[in-house]
């Protein structure tokens, strides 16, 4: 209950942060704004953890270089991808990766999730689609290829969270993970982007909401969750992200709920109340 309550901690920051983020992209080039965010966060962690890192920081790199590498890869490919296609037809297709984690495990392990957790994983990827824009019709191959990519990264990093946290302190991993992202970001800073601004005053409330809550708070909190949570299972937790943006976007930015973001809303909470509902399913098959 508690691992699922940091998911859902996840989910709800994560989809709030979208309205920030929509501020911050307008003023720092994408990855010194993600630089921006996890180093911040890395200096955060290591305040308030620093002898529990320094403790097992050896044992853990490795993990937490790798965790990092893949999210930096997922979200910086996300990023490409938007320039050739809308953000609706992104959202929708990066949301894929909850369909592909349980069926990635069954693979892997040989494990079969079972038919409850695939019914949820595809209900809650419907109820994505319905959730897109209006944009959905503008296709584009390498725009499409990037996003699949972006979702196949996706759920391979929540895959090794689980494999990585099971003899493993999650908070210095996150650590790791967090200064190896730094670094992949500012490295592609210097490469790929002219000088950005160090730091702007007037977003500041806004990046400090993103590295606090979205950066600091979200993504240590997922991979301490993720200790005890099934895989498949928190894919569709976390998956209330696009619901609790939608609402954040209506009420700061002003932006309409239509019938159709209604429907995708009700479809994913079905999904995450059956996931989080399966255990006693089984229970009530075993005892009938």
């Amino acid at each position: 209950m508690l691992a699922d309550l940091g998911l859902l901690y996840c989910a709800v920051f994560w989809g709030l942060s979208f309205v920030t983020m929509k501020i911050l992209v307008g003023v720092y080039p994408a990855c010194w704004l993600l630089f921006l965010r996890f180093s911040a966060g890395s200096v955060m962690l290591y305040a308030f953890f620093h002898r529990r890192i320094n403790k097992s920081f050896r044992h853990e790199l490795k993990g937490g270089v790798i965790i990092g590498f893949l999210l930096f890869l997922a979200i910086t490919v996300q990023t490409i991808g938007l320039n050739y296609i809308g953000g609706g037809r992104s959202a929708f297709i990066s949301a894929t990766y909850v369909l592909m984690v349980p069926l990635m495990v069954w693979g892997l392990v040989k494990i079969f999730p079972g038919w409850v957790k695939i019914f949820a994983a595809v209900l809650c990827v419907g109820g994505m689609y319905m959730l897109m824009g209006e944009d959905s019709a503008e296709a584009s191959l390498i725009g499409d290829g990037l996003t699949v990519l972006c979702a196949f990264t996706f759920a391979v990093q929540v895959i090794a969270i689980s494999i990585f946290t099971r003899d493993s302190d999650p908070i210095t991993l996150s650590f790791v993970e967090f200064v190896s992202f730094a670094v992949f970001a500012f490295a592609a800073s210097l490469l790929f982007e002219s000088r950005p601004v160090l730091l702007d005053y007037e977003s500041l409330p806004e990046l400090l909401f993103t590295i606090v809550f979205a950066t600091f708070g979200c993504y240590v909190m997922q991979v301490c969750a993720q200790k005890y949570a099934d895989p498949s299972h928190a894919t569709i937790i976390m998956s209330l992200e696009s619901v609790f943006g939608l609402f954040s976007s209506i009420i700061f930015l002003g932006e309409s709920l239509t019938l159709r973001a209604g429907v995708g809303c009700v479809l994913i909470f079905v999904s995450v109340m059956i996931s989080e509902l399966e255990p006693y399913i089984h229970t009530s098959r075993k005892r009938g």
